[in-house]
């Protein structure tokens, strides 16, 4: 039976490229974004498209009653939707309460009420795995933008924390943890400061193929490195 899967933040970026890997792999895939264009990058896969906020829980309870309602209980799930906190460079004195919602809202609560809501559908198909995107400014620290990197560090910390649950249910978390990544979360600025530092950027299709490895077989409760040009590797929590 094909897998079912769920991809957030899919229409662009490492989402995008996650969708059309599991789509070659036979996967039935549901492309989740707040843009229209994941019409377009469910089409081309033969997925279906949903334009939903991932910040707010009655969009999870359509999000999964809506997948399970095509193609039955979901065993996949790549919790990644992102964003920023502002545009670079600001003080975090500068940064409004409605900024600060935003990106709490889409980093961190996409991921806590995304695994609230599929994780009945997995058990009661008897398992799954899921698979979240934080970032290397999840594991260290990340002066460019202290927000973003609390909660990509809340990810980090709840996917360890959720793990010894969810493996009682049959169900495997973790975490993707990508340096710096040619997505269009990157503005001009920020392109700029890279190119200035001589830092390269990975594209997302190697992202996408380590968050594929995690959904497909592995461990559980670990958070996985990808670096340009580099395999991806199991960071080691001292």
């Amino acid at each position: 039976m094909a897998a079912v899967a769920i991809v957030t933040g899919g229409a662009s970026g490492i989402g995008a490229a996650t969708v059309r890997r599991l789509a070659a792999t036979g996967a039935r895939v549901a492309v989740v974004d707040r843009s229209p264009v994941a019409a377009d990058v469910a089409a081309a896969v033969g997925g279906r498209a949903l334009v939903e906020d991932v910040s707010q829980p009655a969009a999870w309870e359509r999000i999964v009653a809506e997948v399970t309602g095509w193609w039955g209980p979901v065993t996949m799930a790549h919790l990644n939707a992102g964003v920023p906190t502002t545009r670079y460079p600001f003080s975090v004195e500068d940064v409004s309460v409605d900024d600060y919602e935003r990106v709490r809202g889409v980093n961190l609560d996409g991921v806590l009420l995304g695994v609230r809501a599929v994780v009945p559908s997995m058990a009661a198909g008897g398992g799954g795995a899921i698979v979240a995107t934080a970032s290397l400014a999840g594991l260290v620290a990340f002066a460019d933008d202290p927000y973003y990197a609390a909660t990509k560090h809340g990810i980090v910390g709840f996917v360890r924390s959720a793990a010894p649950q969810l493996a009682a249910k049959g169900i495997r978390i973790n975490v993707v943890c990508p340096s710096t990544t040619d997505t269009p979360i990157l503005d001009d600025e920020r392109r700029a400061l890279i190119a200035r530092a001589g830092r390269p950027m990975q594209p997302a299709d190697e992202v996408a193929a380590a968050v594929v490895d995690l959904l497909s077989g592995g461990g559980t409760g670990e958070a996985w490195t990808t670096k340009a040009g580099r395999p991806a590797r199991r960071w080691e929590f001292a």
